[in-house]
């Protein structure tokens, strides 16, 4: 694997090849008789957001790098990273980006994303697991679990080499076009997994010292800082694995034309105006199809998928977070909703907070237990992007595993 990638780590976040091409963009576009108005003033925007986020990158890594925590693209948004680093205190950022991991469902969201890789499926169970213990401050478990499931992996992964995590030097670990690959990124964390330790150690540590752990010399490692550092590599090494399979297709795939990129600023135009127009709204079901909502008929149709056990249409109505097939969706349907047995359902109310954002009140009577909750659905276009719903495209259920709106405050039906 590491024959295509890098052959050192980025110093900075606009060293990407994906940032320089924005760039050579921008700048290209301003070279054009492109109207002096609108378009000149949305080249402006976009080229204030790039430096918005690698600057970001950059500052991350120059607070909270030295603490070998690594700026992922799979679970990190940007506007709540802005709020973590901002400060000079080092420790008060890591408390807040630990804040950050252990808020709502937030990890249990990340992990649906890695169903796109083919050998991370069988460890979802673990990850599961390892999530729960997290939750319940089992934090031991919660590092054990995630270092085998990491080093399995990536031996997966390559499987002519057949090596591990821990079998990787520093300088393999660097991942071409990612944020983690920044010399303060994956491979500067990496050398601290691998440290090695010859004796016993019962002093509480804050790294994710690998190496130390699993061999026993470590026996001070349950807190929350090494299980969180944890899951931000398990998240880290995903988007190294995943730029493989970016970088591959890329080489493969035709440089976009003018009339392309123009044809996408065009479409951003679209979805400015259709923003601009859209309100708010909250309404009871409609008493018959013909008067039904978009998403009521998704959420209807979800409801009857999941009652009637149909795991491939089940699977269709989930948010996509990555490409997959129809067999794949159909097998992570099934491993979701297979032991849920729902038996009734009713829509109480929907509610559009958002562009592309919608909520279905629901009851539903699972394993003989009611519960009133909420689904919460984003609207989509072909290729998965998040759209405004005036536009064509259709409704998904975003965190749709059950465990995110079964809870513990059901009751017994009659």
């Amino acid at each position: 694997m590491s024959t295509s990638g890098p052959t050192a780590p980025y110093r900075s976040a606009h060293d990407l090849p994906s940032f320089q091409e924005i760039e050579r963009l921008i700048a290209g576009f301003k070279l054009l008789p492109l109207a002096p108005g609108e378009q000149r003033r949305e080249l402006a925007r976009i080229e204030r957001e790039y430096h918005r986020v690698a600057d970001l990158v950059d500052s991350f890594y120059a607070l909270l790098g030295s603490r070998n925590w690594v700026f992922t693209q799979t679970d990190l948004n940007t506007t709540a990273m802005e709020r973590v680093i901002d400060t000079n205190d080092a420790a008060v950022a890591q408390a807040r980006l630990i804040a950050y991991y252990k808020d709502d469902d937030r990890i249990a969201f990340f992990l649906q994303r890695l169903y796109r890789f083919e050998d991370m499926r069988p460890r979802i169970d673990l990850l599961n697991k390892a999530l729960a213990d997290y939750q319940a401050e089992r934090y031991y478990s919660t590092v054990l679990v995630l270092l085998a499931v990491m080093d399995g992996f990536v031996n997966d992964l390559d499987k002519g080499a057949r090596r591990g995590l821990h079998a990787r030097p520093a300088e393999e670990m660097v991942a071409w076009d990612s944020v983690a690959a920044h010399h303060l990124g994956l491979s500067h964390a990496h050398k601290a997994f691998r440290k090695g330790f010859t004796k016993t150690d019962d002093s509480e540590v804050a790294e994710l010292y690998r190496n130390g752990i699993m061999h026993g010399m470590l026996v001070n490692f349950d807190n929350d800082v090494v299980a969180t550092k944890a899951w931000n590599y398990l998240f880290a090494v995903a988007d190294y694995a995943e730029s493989w399979q970016r970088k591959q297709a890329e080489e493969n795939a035709p440089a976009p034309s003018i009339d392309e990129m123009l044809q996408r600023w065009m479409r951003t135009q679209q979805q400015k105006k259709a923003l601009e127009q859209w309100q708010p709204s909250d309404y009871a079901p409609a008493g018959c199809p013909e008067e039904q909502s978009d998403v009521e008929r998704a959420c209807i149709d979800f409801l009857q998928r999941w009652e009637r056990g149909q795991w491939g249409p089940l699977g269709e109505h989930f948010f996509p977070t990555t490409k997959m097939s129809p067999g794949m969706l159909a097998v992570q349907a099934k491993e979701l909703y297979k032991g849920h047995d729902l038996s009734s359902w009713t829509i109480n109310h929907i509610r559009h907070e958002g562009a592309a954002l919608a909520f279905t009140d629901v009851k539903l009577v699972v394993d003989g237990v009611s519960y009133e909750t909420e689904l919460r659905w984003v609207h989509v276009d072909d290729d998965g992007e998040v759209i405004a719903e005036m536009e064509p495209g259709r409704w998904t259920l975003t965190l749709y595993g059950p465990s995110h709106f079964l809870r513990s405050s059901g009751s017994e039906a009659n």
